[in-house]
């Protein structure tokens, strides 16, 4: 504990501890989904399209909720927002294993998709107010990692899927978020940084202004459109992809979950340590680490595109999914620097609302997957992320020129 604190200069450990929990156990859930899919498809009596169409129903709800959540970042207390969502898709996901019809299952995976929506724009915005700009590589490679260590539970998913059913799966792995809810109200809410240049009443409108009068923060969302689709479709068409190539069942398939964290947790940490060592006034060379990132996860794309045998395709999944890790520290750190002063939580809600409506695009995905085969899908998947790559690369020039600007 100590070695920790010493690591980010003497701050406190408890806020990213808790946060970066809450990513964590958010992410039973949705490994849970992508591991049993297809007991979940067998159980309601439909295609892989449909089930994998359903996983990404969190996506359309953060069309509707990206722009709300960001506001109220903004506006009221972030500790007790993340308190009531993290409630919200702990309950939410324990009863994704109850509900008798196909009809509910869609109403509950959608209110674990708002629930979910504090991850990516209310903790990012109140981490970036409670360390220091210095820290912001550090900080967001643990709350970030936390998504790939979560990847280990595919293999708890699995077995537990197969001695209790993938019903109480979903109730056991809920358990983990009611109890790190309960330490929330121990972290600080900060003031915002640069709070005293903005206005706690601009309108709607205003605030649509003033995000769009950042050139480097249109282009990540265009960054980001591409990469949802590419990064969605790779996390919800792996399992399908080892059942139909190799005939892979439950704990064969949460294996390699564990595999995709492993390389995800490979790309994090090569990732975050790239971008520590970026000077702040040099802030441009974060995106060139991002489209590096991407561009490692078209090369594995394209390995499971082509992969002559099983060991071939761990191998790639292993370099897809660490291309995956790479971007997401220098990612969150630069729309943190080049957002709006006191506006942090509509910028990150920005970029997610541009990153789910590119998670609408695979959906397409899981059909040419089911029509042409899961190869075919990986891809298409391999043409998405490479036109990530070269957006974030043509994002490198804007960032400077931005933070000139907003200096």
């Amino acid at each position: 504990m100590r070695a920790a604190r010493t690591w980010i200069d003497g701050e406190r450990l408890l806020p990213v501890g808790v946060l970066a929990g809450l990513n964590l156990v958010d992410e039973f859930d949705r490994i849970a989904f992508a591991t049993l899919t297809p007991e979940i498809r067998d159980a309601f009596g439909t295609s892989d399209a449909v089930i994998n169409s359903i996983a990404t129903l969190s996506a359309l709800v953060i069309l509707f909720t990206a722009a709300p959540s960001g506001r109220l970042a903004d506006r009221y207390s972030r500790v007790r927002l993340s308190l009531a969502a993290a409630f919200l898709w702990g309950v939410c996901s324990a009863l994704t294993g109850l509900v008798p019809t196909l009809g509910l299952l869609v109403v509950v995976r959608i209110l674990s998709g708002i629930g979910r929506n504090a991850n990516e724009i209310i903790h990012p915005s109140l981490l970036s107010d409670l360390y220091p700009e210095g820290l912001h590589p550090r900080v967001f490679f643990l709350h970030r990692l936390a998504n790939p260590v979560a990847q280990a539970s595919g293999v708890l998913a699995g077995l537990l899927g197969t001695w209790v059913g993938w019903e109480w799966t979903f109730v056991v792995l809920a358990v983990p978020t009611i109890v790190l809810a309960g330490l929330l109200p121990l972290v600080p809410d900060p003031p915002r940084r640069g709070v005293q240049c903005h206005r706690s009443d601009m309108s709607l409108g205003e605030a649509v202004r003033r995000l769009r009068g950042v050139p480097s923060l249109r282009r990540f969302w265009a960054t980001a459109f591409f990469l949802a689709a590419a990064a969605v479709g790779i996390f919800q068409l792996i399992s399908v992809y080892f059942e139909e190539q190799y005939g892979f069942g439950p704990a064969g398939r949460g294996a390699v979950q564990f595999m995709v964290g492993l390389g995800w947790v490979v790309g994090i940490f090569v990732g975050a340590g790239a971008a520590e060592r970026v000077p702040v006034e040099r802030a441009s060379i974060l995106a060139l680490i991002c489209a590096g990132g991407f561009g490692v996860t078209t090369i594995g794309s394209l390995g499971m595109a082509a992969a002559p045998a099983v060991g071939f395709a761990l191998v790639a999944t292993v370099v897809m999914a660490s291309g995956n890790g790479v971007w997401q520290a220098p990612y969150f750190t630069a729309v943190g620097r080049i957002a709006p002063a006191g506006m942090s939580g509509q910028a990150y809600a920005s970029t997610t609302l541009f990153y789910a409506l590119g998670a609408l695009l695979s959906v397409p995905l899981f059909f040419l997957g089911d029509w042409a085969g899961y190869r075919v899908g990986f891809l298409a998947v391999a043409t998405l992320s490479a036109v990530a790559a070269a957006l974030a690369r043509s994002v490198a020039p804007l960032v400077e020129a931005d933070l000139a600007l907003r200096a």
